[in-house]
């Protein structure tokens, strides 16, 4: 199994370093345009393009190994490209999609629905702090509760299609999550997120289902208590999978995330990842 996942990450970022290598030398360019970096030499110009690019691409990755990894535990019936539990007849075709996405009959793009679905989201927000912190009203009760019977006003005849981060059946119930790097969402682009993430949920529309907001790490460093914007809209903990606690959640009996942070090393440093930076740098400030 070590092996099987180190594989899926050898592979993944084995395409972010060529994609990177594609388009590194036009992107080196278009920072030399930049006036406000004209005090830098160009090899420090040259890493911070590179870290930009990795860490814009990287995410990319890491959400395609965690789908991958997620089937390894699951099946891949369970963390299917297309998730349709109401079996809903479609003429969508799968390998054109890149991630996963949701097929549903409720109109998630209806007006309305998003306007109730935020007006839940805002009257349910987190006051206080400290002793007198009051959680977030939108818990796996409530949004079970006060938004799962939105789906029969706006159910339609059309098929509609949402896009999802990873979504998966873990043989009880369906796990919806939206999901990113560290989650240091600032406070104008949380509620966006959190609508998004409640969105989807009304779209499955299944009474066994969760919804989360997850992280691939902990930003504030793994075992702290994580800050972020969006705990402001969802109740902590119950409504979050940050960094350790995701990867327990989709990783394979017998791999714990200490081992599944090993297997990553081992399979950049089977790519070579230092090597292939300072080949890239070394040909661009050289020429």
């Amino acid at each position: 199994m070590r092996e099987r996942i180190k594989s899926i990450v050898f592979d993944e970022f084995s395409k972010v370093v060529r994609n990177i290598e594609s388009d590194f030398r036009y992107n080196f360019i278009r920072k030399r345009y930049n006036f406000l970096l004209s005090q830098l030499d160009e090899e420090m110009t040259a890493n911070m393009v590179f870290v930009s690019s990795f860490e814009s691409k990287s995410g990319f990755a890491i959400e395609a190994c965690a789908k991958r990894i997620a089937r390894l535990r699951f099946g891949d019936e369970n963390v299917p490209t297309i998730v349709n539990p109401h079996g809903i007849q479609h003429n969508i075709n799968e390998n054109s999609i890149a991630g996963q996405i949701i097929v549903t009959k409720v109109n998630t793009d209806d007006g309305n629905l998003r306007g109730q679905i935020s007006a839940f989201r805002a009257t349910n927000t987190a006051s206080g702090a400290g002793r007198n912190r009051c959680e977030s009203g939108v818990n796996q009760n409530s949004i079970k509760e006060n938004l799962l019977p939105l789906t029969e006003r706006y159910m339609s005849e059309t098929v509609h299609r949402k896009p999802v981060d990873l979504a998966f059946f873990d043989g009880q119930d369906w796990n919806i999550l939206e999901l990113k790097a560290g989650g240091d969402l600032d406070s104008s682009n949380a509620p966006s997120n959190v609508e998004k993430l409640l969105t989807i949920y009304v779209g499955l529309n299944v009474p066994n289902a969760k919804a989360y907001f997850a992280t691939l790490y902990n930003k504030d460093g793994e075992g702290n208590n994580w800050s972020g914007a969006v705990k402001k809209h969802l109740a902590y903990p119950e409504m979050f999978l940050i960094g350790k606690k995701f990867w327990e959640k989709i990783l394979p009996p017998g791999i714990s995330f200490e081992d599944f942070e090993e297997i990553y090393k081992e399979a950049l440093e089977e790519i070579d990842l230092n090597a292939k930076i300072r080949e890239m740098i070394r040909n661009c400030t050289q020429n």
